[in-house]
């Protein structure tokens, strides 16, 4: 549980949200370099967990330390992504089931920036929750940072898969496949 919200943790996070195609890989590639150079300048036991980090502390010292080395759009650019980085990575960390990967676009009008789910999500998510608690105690949340993937089966059906390591390999997910082709009834 140490390196759930570490620097490298970060890093594999954006490599994830690239591979999946969760967000466009040039946003995804941006974010990660300014990411390294920004928190480079941290020690160890500072980046083992970027959640406690003061962004606007660190942006300063890494601007006195580099500073000749970039304008001063290109810090207000590295600190707008580095700051959607760590927003997205804690929004993920906080409730999986409700992530969804900022796009720095335009907001639509109606809509709200930070807007953590929709109702009818809270309502699937308390569904969830109350299933869980009915079932027996809740478990702890993994040790490693992991990925709760919504299935649309059927129009009125949506499967929840938790508890996928962002790092799965083509022979896990084959054996999960497996596994959920076994509970499958006849056709």
């Amino acid at each position: 549980m140490s390196n759930l919200r570490s620097k490298a943790a970060l890093l594999e996070f954006l490599e994830y949200l690239a591979r999946k195609g969760l967000m466009n890989k040039t946003t995804a590639a941006s974010r990660k370099a300014a990411v390294n150079n920004v928190l480079s300048i941290l020690d160890d036991d500072e980046a083992a967990d970027v959640s406690k980090i003061d962004l606007d502390d660190v942006m300063r010292r890494f601007s006195n330390l580099n500073g000749l080395k970039y304008t001063s759009d290109s810090l207000t650019t590295y600190k707008s992504r580095v700051r959607s980085a760590l927003d997205d990575f804690l929004s993920y960390l906080d409730n999986p089931m409700a992530f969804r990967p900022s796009t720095g676009g335009a907001v639509r009008k109606g809509q709200e920036r930070g807007r953590v789910a929709s109702v009818d999500t809270r309502k699937r998510i308390t569904a969830t929750s109350n299933f869980v608690s009915e079932q027996g105690p809740e478990l702890p949340p993994p040790a490693i940072a992991t990925l709760v993937l919504p299935i649309p089966v059927r129009a009125d059906l949506t499967v929840y898969i938790q508890g996928l390591p962002f790092d799965l390999t083509q022979a896990e997910a084959s054996k999960i496949a497996n596994v959920i082709r076994a509970m499958a009834v006849g056709e």
